[in-house]
């Protein structure tokens, strides 16, 4: 690669402060990194149905999921006391409508109380609950899973066992929101709020098994697609847009940093460098005890005078020598 391959495509680069081309990166590079993350979803659609058909079907007669019967049961023997007034409130927690209540506060809080409005942690919070119960609708419809055969706390939904969707929307709401105390708040104490945040779905998921709303796995399914639906919208909203940049088609940008007018020796500005260096470190001493000019002064004479004192023009001086 020469250096005229670098200088054929000035709108690749752009000079910045210190006169130094460095590339630009292209102006939908960062649209394409948040909104492909977003073709996940279908896919994990897929996948929990795909799970929810084997814990159906070929799996069901097969171990652990011949224990769930037994586990339930477990729960439900248990039953009575302060425990059955925790799972309730757990239960109303998670329900749909505190769900909505805490999303639109939490969304009117990001929007209105900074001094700029944080929109892109309010649409990852709506888009993490949205996502979620528009897969676990999904997944019931597609699957057909009777409650456990046990007494049941509260009346049974119209909708399959599987997935939980009292887990899945506790996760992509309060696991949403630990997922913003880390990486939006400063201070040792928001992994607190972190951890007493991400503390409620599994406790959710305790309160459906006592109460005897879902099977084990029902659970693991709603803790799989809220943490799946997290995973999605996080990396499309909260993270950084990937932002490529251009290069000729065969090259790499290793080659053309290699090659870079300001690298290449004797370039347009390797004598300005030469000048820098010798400037900081000031003249220096021969053993004849004369000054000696700094080295850019030097250079530059050599370079007028055809080759210095090994031609026949004149030195640095500019007196003539004899070869």
């Amino acid at each position: 690669m020469h250096l005229g391959d670098v200088n054929r495509s000035p709108s690749r680069f752009t000079r910045g402060a210190t006169g130094n081309k460095t590339p630009m990166t292209t102006g939908n590079g960062g649209s394409a990194g948040r909104i492909g993350p977003l073709a996940l979803l279908p896919v994990l659609g897929l996948l929990m149905v795909g799970a929810g058909l084997l814990v159906t079907g070929p799996a069901a007669d097969h171990p652990p999921l011949t224990a769930e019967d037994a586990v339930s049961r477990w729960f439900a023997a248990r039953r009575g006391g302060t425990a059955t007034g925790v799972s309730e409130w757990l239960t109303f927690v998670a329900s749909t409508e505190s769900v909505i209540g805490v999303t639109v506060v939490c969304v009117v809080a990001l929007v209105v109380l900074p001094r700029a409005p944080r929109w892109p942690e309010a649409l990852f919070l709506v888009g993490s609950v949205a996502a979620q119960s528009a897969l676990f609708l999904l997944v019931t419809v597609c699957v057909e899973r009777p409650r456990p055969d046990v007494p049941r706390l509260e009346p049974a939904p119209p909708t399959s066992s599987f997935p939980s969707g009292h887990v899945g929307a506790s996760l992509a709401l309060y696991g949403g929101l630990a997922t913003l105390a880390v990486t939006r708040l400063r201070g040792p104490w928001r992994y607190v709020a972190a951890g007493l945040l991400l503390m409620v779905p599994p406790a959710v998921a305790v309160s459906r098994l006592y109460g005897g709303m879902h099977h084990p796995s029902d659970v693991v399914g709603g803790l799989v697609n809220g943490a799946g639906v997290l995973l999605v919208m996080a990396r499309a909203l909260l993270s950084p847009p990937l932002r490529r940049p251009e290069r000729a088609p065969g090259r790499s940008w290793a080659g053309v940093r290699a090659w870079a007018p300001d690298r290449v020796p004797g370039g347009p500005s390797a004598g300005a460098r030469t000048d820098m260096r010798a400037v900081r470190r000031g003249p220096r001493r021969e053993p004849g005890g004369d000054d000696v000019r700094v080295a850019a002064g030097r250079r530059a004479a050599k370079t007028a005078g055809g080759g210095g004192s090994r031609g026949g023009g004149p030195g640095p001086d500019g007196a003539g020598r004899e070869p």
